[in-house]
């Protein structure tokens, strides 16, 4: 018997987290399938164990992985945090997969949920947002001992179709878990504070429970309107809100979800080329053509659903096809109907975006990306062609228009020149796309 193995035996199916699944099988230089080769389990399992779509792996499983991994040194590799088991979560959980930005950011993000009590995070569509605040939420969970509430508005039907005040429905979702007594809520365990209890019963009120809003940016009044409401009635009540836009500067704290950096160090590749060949498992020194990898991820954007698209596709066409390819919006989806529609592909993702804005604002993006394309530009450079009478939409003021089309990150600045800009990645093509269908 190998003289590891009684050290991997003593693994629990929670110690071997998918991070350090992948960390590990990438240490001694295996792919997925050599992997799956060692342990005799499918490839297809290995994958969905690094991605974190498997929460309670079989013992068996973990048990064939350890001993193919003659893990020696997995109890000296950090270990991702867990949910305190004692922590009541209601809604969905952090998958256990590949989480964005590196553990400092994450610490930071989780301290700031546990310090103020309202955080919104904000960025554009797919950076990571849901995964981010989830992620906190779980490392925070043991200062909310009455638990975490993870309440999805993405389904909500959006304010500008006329569904201006939509607050009661949202308290609904929240005040099931936080008052369990009270008439048409969740009773006896199934509430934060696990005992029936009267609608006026003041412990629901004391309640220590952390909220999460997710996907709030199509529905900012209804999401204000709650923040205020539950804030004001429950003092150990704190919000973590997601949203493509800025929703208040009155409320709480707004953090700013960055994309991944594309480039990294002389010796190692940069966070968006490490996520994207992380789920398509394999390490960067098995890979033969990193520059072609690094450039489809840059004009992915650094945008971590992006990638995850991306790599659905490397597992079966070169990157450099890809690349010869756009890659095109239209091959950037997922069949998983587990998402919202929005987050199922790039185009519908952009087109909820753009769904965000009035006519005068679309009007004035189809302008530029007719004008001007990908190329840098500046407000200057918009007025000057105004002047010449260049189609430019006759009654819209850029100084009004961009700072919205900034903020939802349809518009991208210069990193070196914040007055420089051009159109986020994909957003001309989705314009053209939804013109022709007009």
């Amino acid at each position: 018997m190998n003289g590891n193995w009684s050290a991997v035996r003593t693994l629990s199916p929670h110690s071997l987290t998918a991070r350090r699944l992948a960390e590990l099988r990438c240490l001694r230089g295996w792919t997925q399938e050599q992997l799956a080769e060692r342990s005799g389990l499918s490839v297809r399992t290995i994958r969905n164990l690094e991605l974190g779509r498997v929460q309670n792996p079989r013992r068996s499983s973990i048990d064939l992985l350890a001993q193919a991994l003659e893990a020696d040194g997995v109890h000296g590799l950090p270990e991702d945090d867990e949910p305190d088991a004692g922590v009541r979560w209601h809604g969905p959980r952090p998958t256990g997969g590949t989480v964005v930005g590196d553990r400092a950011e994450r610490e930071r993000l989780a301290h700031a949920v546990r310090a103020d009590r309202l955080s919104a995070l904000l960025g554009p569509g797919g950076v990571g947002k849901t995964r981010l605040a989830l992620d906190a939420a779980a490392r925070a969970g043991r200062h909310f001992p009455d638990g975490v509430v993870v309440v999805e508005l993405g389904d909500l039907p959006p304010e500008r179709l006329g569904y201006r005040d939509q607050t009661a429905a949202v308290l609904r979702r929240v005040l099931r878990h936080l008052e369990p007594g009270a008439p048409g809520r969740a009773g006896g365990a199934d509430g934060l504070n696990g005992a029936a209890a009267a609608p006026d019963d003041p412990r629901g009120r004391d309640a220590r429970v952390l909220v999460v809003l997710d996907n709030a940016e199509h529905v900012p009044e209804t999401t204000v309107g709650v923040s205020r409401y539950l804030l004001a009635e429950y003092p150990g009540l704190h919000i973590v809100i997601t949203a493509r836009r800025r929703l208040t500067e009155r409320l709480g704290i707004n953090h700013e979800i960055k994309p991944l950096p594309v480039d990294g160090g002389p010796d190692a590749p940069g966070p968006a080329v490490e996520l994207l060949l992380r789920h398509v498992g394999v390490p960067a020194e098995a890979v033969t053509d990193l520059l072609s990898v690094t450039e489809l991820c840059r004009r992915l954007g650094g945008l971590p659903r992006y990638l995850e698209f991306a790599a659905e596709r490397l597992r079966t066409i070169p990157a450099r096809v890809l690349l010869a390819d756009g890659p095109s919006a239209d091959i950037l989806r997922s069949n998983d109907h587990a998402l919202l529609r929005h987050q199922r592909s790039v185009a519908e993702s952009i087109q909820w975006t753009l769904d965000l804005l009035t006519d005068e604002h679309r009007s004035v993006l189809t302008w530029i990306a007719e004008a001007v394309a990908r190329r840098w530009f500046t407000l200057e450079d918009i007025a000057a062609q105004g002047k010449r009478g260049a189609g430019f939409p006759s009654d819209a003021n850029p100084l009004l228009l961009f700072p919205d089309l900034l903020e939802t990150s349809l518009l991208v600045p210069d990193p070196g020149d914040r007055y420089r800009y051009r159109l986020a990645p994909y957003v001309a093509e989705v314009l053209r796309t939804t013109a022709g269908t007009h």
